[in-house]
């Protein structure tokens, strides 16, 4: 009798999923990555916790690398009257140190916008905003899992952010780069809502 044996296929890492996922992006054409990032920012302007919010902390996005397009999201905010916050990274160390790296800029279309080394813009002068004014976050996001963690850039600019912030953490996710769950290390800060083209989560995060 030949024995059966069965092997259990190791979990994704964190550097495997962003690999996934950024090639996902990669390979998407420009016709579907309008359409995707479109059908995202519609249900980002149905939620709650943005229409609720004063202060929207929002990332200007990487189009060249296929990232949600928040710049229709940042137009409708900024009609509504929001106020619209933008980053600006002050250390380009990817340790995470105790000292903030990231400022925070009030964003007013009349401001230039200048492009750093990593090739994201960001406001060239404007008025600094303080963390604890901000009541919401859109987090740039390369997939999420279920279980409300994501994978970023692997630098935790966000997750230092987020442990300043009290209102939600909302990440914009293609469909395809959800998966049920993404692992966690000690600093991760969760995501309060992930969007994708079909669906709005809002996971029970219990660590």
């Amino acid at each position: 009798m030949i024995k059966q044996y069965s092997y259990a296929m190791p979990s994704p890492t964190k550097a495997d999923l962003r690999t996934q996922f950024a090639a996902y992006r990669q390979g998407l054409s420009e016709t579907d990555y309008a359409r995707r990032s479109t059908a995202i920012i519609a249900r980002a302007k149905t939620l709650n916790e943005l229409n609720a919010a004063t202060c929207v902390h929002v990332y200007w996005p990487l189009v060249q690398r296929h990232e949600v397009d928040t710049r229709p999201l940042i137009a409708w905010l900024y009609e509504a009257g929001k106020q619209i916050v933008l980053p600006v990274v002050d250390s380009f160390d990817k340790k995470v140190l105790s000292t903030p790296r990231l400022r925070h800029i009030r964003y007013d279309p009349s401001i230039s916008l200048t492009t750093n080394r990593w090739g994201i813009h960001e406001p060239d002068g404007g008025t600094g905003v303080p963390v604890e004014d901000i009541d919401a976050v859109v987090v740039p996001t390369l997939g999420a899992g279920r279980n409300g963690h994501r994978i970023g850039h692997g630098f935790g600019y966000y997750d230092e952010l987020l442990a300043d912030v009290r209102g939600p953490a909302i990440g914009l996710v293609y469909a395809a780069c959800l998966v049920d769950a993404v692992p966690a290390e000690v600093h991760d800060r969760p995501l309060s809502v992930i969007l994708t083209e079909d669906e709005v989560i809002r996971p029970a995060v219990t660590s």
